[in-house]
């Protein structure tokens, strides 16, 4: 029987481990100013910290000390990168450990509330994503429009008709530019979609939020090894039905009236799409050619736009998701729970839930206001006096000069 702390997972550890960066057991033990055996025999299940230990884990790794005694349930499919391959191992593990975390946040928030159905269809069923053409793609972002009843109308916000669709969306800054975001299907068989803050514009962010969604719709049975040895297939898989989904071919080839800067910049303030963007669906769908669209990217680097941003990046506010800190804060305005005791339910510290759920910072912590019931149709206490008492005095007429 193994001595220390009971229920303890040697698997917990890692996983806080390496969500706070830090690479190595040894680092990890020299933080501790222990042994690298002693936290290699932690992490492997071979024997388990003692209970001061445990609430020095608890510490350093700024978890609670019953999230190692936790276990989870059930298999979640792969995390879909939005940027996987100049992007370091280390920072993905980071981001994929996250993902976790914010389905782990979302399982409180689904006890206490109902979160809206998933509505996110699987597009391909037993056909096998490698066998996809362009067309077929094309084919496929139509039918989720028609699905969601879209149209072929611009989508105002992505992230909104996300979680109106049962996606738990997560916003975060990812400290690298790397990457942008991940997805992945959740143990609970729900969608999770987390994006990165990081120098982001709301175009940016609606491309980002399709092309996860596109992992969502297209690459649900890739398993993690197929993902990495078709990397390149399956994001320029998800790029394409982003690009189709948000501008259908059918209505923005249409509305093109000449193929000029100009026009793009109109053609954005309708569609939410970025210029780039454009450009490169413009070339897909034909109606440019390669020399047009080189020609363009060329006046689209003289505006500045490359370096500095294009029109409206600096007036459009970023979207948020609102799903989990929707369902918090009106537990706690209905006074179900107390703050206090929905940290005790949630499996992070504060400020880890906070950042996931897109929730002000200090909130979870902050006290609650005391609620006022005031008594109804009450009348000022001295106003009948005041009726009683007061007099009307004559002042002279100026006008008259007396």
């Amino acid at each position: 029987m193994r001595s220390g702390v009971q229920g303890f997972l040697g698997a917990k550890l890692a996983e806080a481990r390496q969500a706070r960066g830090i690479t190595s057991r040894k680092a990890l033990a020299d933080l501790m100013q222990r042994a690298a055996s002693t936290v290699i025999r932690w992490e492997e299940g071979e024997t388990s910290p003692e209970p001061a230990a445990l609430a020095e884990l608890s510490a350093v790794l700024a978890v609670p000390e019953d999230y190692f005694l936790t276990e989870r349930e059930g298999q979640a499919g792969p995390a879909f990168f939005r940027s996987f391959a100049g992007a370091l191992r280390g920072e993905r593990l980071v981001q994929q450990i996250r993902i976790v975390w914010l389905e782990d946040v979302a399982a409180v928030a689904e006890h206490y509330a109902f979160l809206p159905e998933v509505s996110v269809p699987d597009l391909l069923g037993a056909r096998s994503f490698k066998t996809l053409r362009d067309d077929d793609i094309e084919a496929l972002a139509g039918e989720l429009r028609e699905q969601w009843g879209l149209g072929l109308r611009p989508i105002p916000d992505m992230v909104v008709l996300l979680e109106n669709n049962g996606v738990v969306v997560g916003s975060e800054p990812m400290e690298t530019t790397q990457l942008d975001g991940l997805s992945r299907w959740g143990r609970d068989g729900r969608p999770y979609v987390l994006l990165a803050s990081d120098k982001q514009s709301f175009a940016r962010r609606q491309f980002d939020a399709a092309h996860e969604l596109a992992h969502l719709v297209l690459h649900r049975a890739v398993s993690e090894v197929e993902f990495e040895e078709n990397f390149r297939l399956i994001e320029d898989q998800a790029h394409r039905f982003a690009s189709a989904f948000l501008l259908p071919a059918s209505q923005f080839g249409v509305e093109i009236d000449s193929i000029t800067m100009w026009e793009l910049e109109r053609l954005k303030l309708r569609w939410r799409v970025s210029i780039k963007a454009q450009i490169m669906r413009l070339q897909r769908l034909n109606i440019i050619d390669r020399g047009l669209s080189t020609r363009l990217y060329k006046a689209y680097s003289a505006k500045g736009y490359q370096s500095g941003g294009e029109p409206y990046d600096d007036v459009w506010l970023l979207q948020q998701p609102s799903t989990l800190a929707d369902v918090f804060k009106a537990l706690i305005d209905a006074g179900q729970v107390t703050k206090e005791t929905l940290c005790l339910d949630l499996p992070l510290f504060p400020h880890d839930v906070e950042s996931l759920a897109n929730l002000p910072s200090g909130w979870l912590t902050m006290e609650t206001a005391r609620v006022v019931s005031l008594k109804p149709e009450a009348r000022p206490r001295r106003s009948e006096d005041r009726e009683q008492t007061s007099k009307v005095f004559q002042f002279p007429n100026r006008r008259d000069g007396k």
